[in-house]
Parts: structure tokens; sequence; C-alpha cells
């Protein structure tokens, strides 16, 4: 490994160690090359993020995740050996991740297309969001979560093809657990991201919605995507079957803190306007101490 590749690992591992995120927690069940190359994808995912919640009109965030969707057409569609002569547009900073995000792309044969989606998710998120039918929702599933599902199976050394789209099935699980627990944030962001043509037929006003009085059959309407989520968890366990021992752990620790965050809502899902819902301290201890053995 060049020093040049080496010092841009060590920069995606510190991007995500300083995210503070849970998938972070987990990558340290991966053997070394598999961990190192989550930690590139995860920083990419990141830094891919982190543009749309920059300052700025939602023209000149357009324009910014353009200029990067560019810099990765540039880094890691281009034959041959990684360009390190071009100074990002976005941030001189950004050079750093690109060659560990090549070196990622190749060794583990993940299609650029699936970077491309992951970054056109965020260009959704841009405006004020209202998702307008199912169609719609499971495109933004599959762009913001399912892609990242997707280039984890490549990078654990899965049967792609044979799970592709348990993947996406388990992205839409993920993502509809986060939508869920985060109504209330997003209401007040002039977010919703269940679709307009449930909140009509729920009888539910998008306007009373946004201002965190809904009404209608809006409790109902929580039901039946947790309970739809549920049964997308379900099917996406059989991806653990096909993997690797220590991708195997990674799935199933990312797996069942998730599912155990639907599972409360799932409890409670009256509480959603009230309070972000969590997993409960004891339950999380639980899952630590079952994945990585008692502290030392």
């Amino acid at each position: 490994m060049t020093s040049e590749l080496a010092a841009s690992y060590q920069y995606c591992s510190t991007v995500a160690k300083e995210s503070g995120s849970n998938f972070y927690r987990s990558f340290s069940l991966l053997e070394p090359q598999r961990r190192q190359s989550m930690e590139a994808l995860y920083a990419f995912a990141r830094w891919t993020d982190d543009l749309s919640d920059q300052p700025g009109l939602p023209a000149e965030k357009r324009e910014r995740l353009k200029q990067w969707q560019q810099e990765l057409e540039r880094s890691c569609s281009t034959p041959g050996s990684f360009d390190n002569t071009h100074e990002s547009s976005i941030n001189p900073q950004a050079n750093l991740l690109w060659p560990a995000l090549r070196d990622t792309q190749l060794r583990y044969r993940i299609p650029i297309a699936v970077l491309r989606d992951l970054a056109e998710g965020v260009l959704l998120d841009i405006d004020a969001v209202q998702i307008r039918d199912r169609q719609e929702l499971e495109h933004y599933c599959y762009c913001v979560a399912g892609t990242v599902g997707i280039a984890c199976l490549h990078i654990w050394e899965a049967p792609v093809e044979r799970l592709h789209s348990v993947a996406i099935d388990c992205g839409f699980a993920f993502q509809i657990t986060n939508i869920l627990r985060d109504v209330l944030e997003d209401a007040r962001r002039n977010r919703i991201y269940l679709p307009s043509t449930d909140l009509i037929a729920y009888q539910c006003d998008t306007q009373k919605w946004l201002h965190e009085h809904p009404d209608g059959n809006w409790l109902e309407l929580i039901r039946k995507y947790a309970k739809e989520a549920d049964a997308a968890y379900q099917r996406s366990w059989e991806i653990h079957a096909y993997l690797p021992n220590d991708a195997k752990k990674m799935f199933s620790l990312m797996w069942q803190s998730y599912h155990a965050i639907l599972e409360e809502i799932q409890r409670q899902p009256e509480s959603i306007w009230k309070k972000r819902l969590s997993v409960p301290l004891w339950k999380k201890a639980k899952l630590f101490f079952t994945h990585f053995g008692p502290l030392s």
C-alpha cells in the first residue's frame, strides 16, 4: 500500500470515528481490510450528506452536489491509476477521501452506479420534502439506504446477485424506521417522508402534520408503515446466512439495533409526536455484550 493510500484510509477512519455513529462501532467486528473499506464507504456517505447540510440556498447546495458527483466520476470511473493532481472544487480536504474510495470500489467491484445513486439520494433531500407516492418513497429509500446495503454486500464478499433485492428490502426497513422515528424533527424542518397519497387516504391534513398536530387516522398510518418495515426486516435476515463470520456479526448488530428502534415505535406509536424514540440502555448493553463479549 502506498503512503498516499494509507493516508487516505487513515483519513476515512478518522471521519468515521468522529461521527460517533452506531455504524462505526460495528466496523470493528470486521477483519482489517473490510473494516478499512467500510470506513471509506462511510466517509464518502458522510461527506455527501454533509454537503446538503451546509449553509446556502437550495440552488447552491444542488450545485455543490453536482460538483461532488463530477469528482466521484473523475476519481472512480476513469480507467488506469488514480489521478491526484486535481484539486477538489468542494474542499481540498476531500482529496484525502478519493484514493481509499477508489481502492475499495476496485477491490470489491462496487458498481459506480451504486455510488452515483447514493449521491442522488442526498439531492432529493435538499428542498422542502414531500414524497408524492409509494413509487417515489421506494426510490428515495433505495438511494439513501439500499445503495449502502448493496455496497456492503460487495465489501462483505456476499453473493450480490442473489441478495440484491433483499439488500434493497433491508434498506427500506432501515429507512422507514428512520422516517417513523424522526417524524417530529422532519415536520419541524418542513419535511414529510410518508407519501401524500397515503396522507390523503388516511385523512391527514398536510399543514396540520407540519404544525405537529396530525389529524385523521395518522396513528393507523404509522402502524401500517411499522408493520411493512417489520416484514421487510424479516425478509432481509436472509442476508445473514450468506456472510462470512466477521460480516455476520456486523450485519447482526446493525439489524438488531435498528429493529429494536422499530419495536419501540410499535410499542408506543402515539409517542412519536412527543419525542425521538430510542432503544433503552439495558437493551443496547445487551446487544453490545452479545456481539462484542465482556469488556476486558
